[in-house]
């Protein structure tokens, strides 16, 4: 069983992903904006973080930034979920693992993703 974070403004989305997550058998973290997932990773060990892009306060590409200043969380595995779709549209895949488009295939992604990292 991992902790994997969760930070999502929707949500819809937060509990989409925490459903699933947990029917795996993992434990789960939510985050309503960047800011708090901040707060989460730094308070928690965890073994992997999802973060939408698009948040307020903070999105997932400046989280990601800030977790890679600090020695202990830099190799936390991190996807990227977004409703981007547009190519020039995506964040810089330097800061992130894997990228997950929200979409109907949502959750074969996430799992995927998943058994990729951990």
């Amino acid at each position: 069983m991992k902790t994997i974070l969760i930070a999502d403004d929707s949500a819809s989305m937060r509990k989409l992903l925490e459903t699933i997550l947990k029917s795996e058998g993992h434990t789960v973290l939510v985050a309503e904006d960047g800011r708090e997932a901040l707060k989460l990773a730094f308070d928690n060990e965890i073994d992997a973080i999802i973060a939408d892009e698009e948040m307020p306060r903070l999105p997932g590409s400046e989280v990601f930034k800030i977790l890679n200043t600090d020695p202990e969380k830099r190799g936390i595995p991190r996807i990227m979920i977004s409703g981007l779709t547009a190519v020039g549209d995506k964040p810089a895949s330097e800061l992130f693992d894997v990228f997950v488009s929200k979409n109907a295939d949502v959750k074969s992604q996430l799992l995927a993703a998943l058994d990729k990292l951990l």
